[in-house]
């Protein structure tokens, strides 16, 4: 009972470091992209954290199986190359003891990533929308800043000088230019005021309002086509342009028991994508284990590099079967579920048979050659046995005569004639 414990101790403490290692990795690559969209006006720089937050559900979906596998191979990587494993056998923990281990791990892992995949990532689809929507019917997340022109809508183009402070339903700016359609020959103006803000109303329509300004409006190209208006107040209602996201009927705010039950073909695939991740943890536990059972003097990596290629290879299995889906060149069923059969019975099996078994398999006599000797003619079998027993009898006759005094030159002889005889004494080939 130490031992098992001591192994799942082992892995499972690998496996949190290189979890808490990718991420950190991954989550810095997602700031950076998400900071990039802020940076371009895409998003607000105050949603950039919850947005992140937002990410991890699917970035665990896929580093999950991976810490297992990485972690599986380096445990018992390091057991096997301190000699560890080497004492363990001598007292009778077999190979099958060390895959029962990491299968329970495996078991939990993959508990893991169900729950994740059914609960967490929906839900997170679901919070990660709405916290979108909110940023566009919020004035205090438009991304208004001095000095910069900014489009609001699909008519308005807005440079402002000076930003004020921000309320909970309006944002204040000073030294506004407004230019509505500026492109359009037909019908264009341009808004200049002193101070203004942006607030929304009952119905959650954002309006644009502009306090002692001018208003010049007209046809470009044509002189004397414009008119100027002065005002004290101007109310304007602004619509921002629609911004790439996800609906809140699609796949990625649906559960995966949602997506099961849909008739759309990108649903189900979807809902396959998310199990697919359970039945990769257990499948990649059981290659890992026999590539890292290493001599100790090959060093704990000394596998590590093929494990990765098998791992890659898995993994870009899985992918390419998501896309034939996808354009309808595979069938929805088996589907990816096909993937992990495939991989246990092409890869997983074969890796942890037994050394011997495959070549003492190999070795064995085939029916073409049993039939080829039961073939041949009864002369030339008689032939073979007299040939046989005359060897025997003179390798027996020469063990007597040797003299004592030199056993080992008596045993050479006895060698050489034995080797001489057999190599005389072979089957006849077959005659054709």
């Amino acid at each position: 009972m130490i031992f098992y414990k001591y192994l799942f101790k082992e892995i499972a403490k690998t496996q949190l470091v290189i979890l808490v290692i990718l991420l950190t990795v991954f989550l810095c690559q997602s700031l950076i992209r998400l900071i990039s969209r802020a940076a371009l006006g895409s998003i607000p720089v105050e949603i950039i954290s919850s947005m992140a937050l937002y990410s991890l559900p699917e970035i665990v979906l896929i580093m999950l199986p991976l810490t297992q596998f990485l972690a599986i191979l380096l445990a018992l990587g390091r057991i096997c190359s301190d000699s560890e494993m080497v004492v363990l056998r001598s007292v009778g923990f077999s190979p099958v003891n060390v895959m029962g281990v990491t299968l329970v791990l495996a078991l939990i892992t993959a508990l893991l990533c169900a729950v994740n995949s059914m609960i967490f990532i929906p839900k997170a689809a679901q919070a990660r929308y709405e916290l979108q929507q909110s940023t566009q019917n919020n004035p205090q997340f438009l991304p208004i800043e001095s000095g910069r022109f900014v489009n609001l809508g699909e008519r308005f183009t807005v440079y402002i000088d000076e930003v004020g402070g921000k309320a909970e339903d309006a944002q204040t700016v000073e030294r506004i230019y407004v230019m509505d359609a500026p492109f359009d020959h037909e019908r264009s103006s341009i808004t200049l005021a002193e101070r203004g803000y942006l607030q929304h109303d009952a119905d959650n329509v954002r309006w644009l309002y502009l306090f002692d300004g001018k208003r010049y409006e007209g046809r470009g190209g044509e002189q004397g086509a414009f008119r100027r208006v002065n005002f004290t107040e101007f109310r304007a209602p602004v619509v921002r342009g629609p911004v790439a996201q996800s609906d809140d009927s699609s796949k990625d705010t649906q559960t995966t028991l949602q997506l099961l039950k849909s008739e759309r073909v990108d649903y189900q695939v979807e809902a396959q994508w998310r199990l697919s991740a359970m039945f990769a943890v257990i499948v990649l536990s059981m290659v890992a284990v026999p590539l890292s059972m290493v001599n100790p003097r090959q060093g704990r990596f000394a596998k590590l590099m093929p494990a990765l290629l098998i791992y890659a290879a898995y993994y870009m299995f899985l992918l390419s079967t998501r896309n034939l889906i996808n354009h309808h060149q595979l069938p929805l069923y088996p589907g990816m579920f096909l993937v992990p059969v495939l991989f246990t019975l092409l890869v997983a099996v074969p890796l942890n048979l037994p050394r011997h078994y495959l070549h003492n398999l190999l070795k064995k006599d085939s029916p073409a050659a049993a039939q080829s000797a039961a073939d041949l003619p009864p002369h030339k079998v008689a032939a073979a046995v007299d040939a046989a027993s005359s060897a025997q009898a003179e390798v027996a006759a020469v063990a007597r005569t040797a003299p004592p005094a030199a056993p080992t030159e008596a045993a050479d002889a006895v060698s050489e004639r034995s080797t001489d005889k057999q190599a005389q004494v072979q089957l006849p080939d077959k005659e054709p």
